[in-house]
């Protein structure tokens, strides 16, 4: 069996990741809202499974047909991972009478987490579908088929970085739970942009998987568009108009 860094990077990430957040919360303090917090964990990590291995479905459907089973439930997407997370978050809240915001508690985790499994599919070639289309550009990178293309696993570590950058400052008019809304905003747009990059945007690598296109984007560029709608209430009091005053 051939070495994945792609595979060790990424449990690396739920490593880093979890430990980081149970040291955030301190979940094994003050029962019963320790309880109550595991139940919205637990809601996050069911809701993110759920949801990235639906999108991932979604997004290759075409592909998927008559492919082998390995096929079907090898694959996982990020994007359908972070909004499956946000409804499994949600669920959770309301089933154990949750009322304030939890997000500001996943951001620096998500963001490490994110960074290290992108290094892993950079280092992994083009098995994890995460490779771009051809550029003439003096970076581009071979992942085997002799072809220069965007390294868009770089592409997206240098937006984290910018993105955290952003974050840590936080968006204007901020209120309890907006750091995390401001990330996965932040995190959607690039995700929107960089998959223009990817196939089906242009030529794959031959043997791989290609998303479908659905009116010109792939149902990963669907998803993060349903996501920005999501939280459009919280992008226009961050960047709407202060209301007039009176004089």
């Amino acid at each position: 069996m051939s070495f994945q860094p792609h595979v060790v990077l990424e449990w690396l990430a739920y490593a880093i990741g979890g430990s980081m957040y149970w040291r955030t919360r301190n979940l094994a303090a003050q029962p019963p809202e320790a309880s109550r917090r595991l139940a919205i964990a637990a809601g996050a990590v069911g809701g993110a499974l759920l949801g990235a291995k639906l999108l991932y479905m979604l997004d290759y459907w075409s592909a998927l047909q008559g492919a082998s089973m390995s096929a079907w439930v090898a694959g996982k997407t990020v994007i359908g991972g972070l909004l499956g997370g946000v409804l499994g978050v949600e669920v959770a809240k309301l089933n154990v009478g949750w009322t304030r915001s939890t997000g500001d508690a996943f951001v620096w985790p998500v963001l490490i987490g994110l960074a290290l499994a992108r290094l892993g599919c950079q280092l992994s070639g083009a098995e994890d579908l995460t490779y771009g289309i051809p550029t003439t550009l003096p970076w581009g990178w071979d992942y085997g088929d002799g072809i220069a293309r965007h390294p868009t696993a770089v592409y997206e570590i240098g937006g984290l970085a910018l993105i955290a950058l952003l974050v840590r400052r936080g968006p204007p008019r901020a209120a309890e739970g907006d750091r995390f809304r401001f990330f996965m905003v932040l995190y959607l747009l690039l995700r929107l942009a960089l998959d223009f990059l990817k196939p089906p945007h242009g030529q794959p690598i031959a043997g791989m998987l290609v998303p479908d296109m659905r009116a010109g984007l792939s149902a990963m560029q669907w998803a993060c568009i349903a996501g920005l709608v999501y939280y459009a209430g919280a992008i226009r009091r961050w960047f709407g108009r202060d209301e007039a005053r009176h004089g």
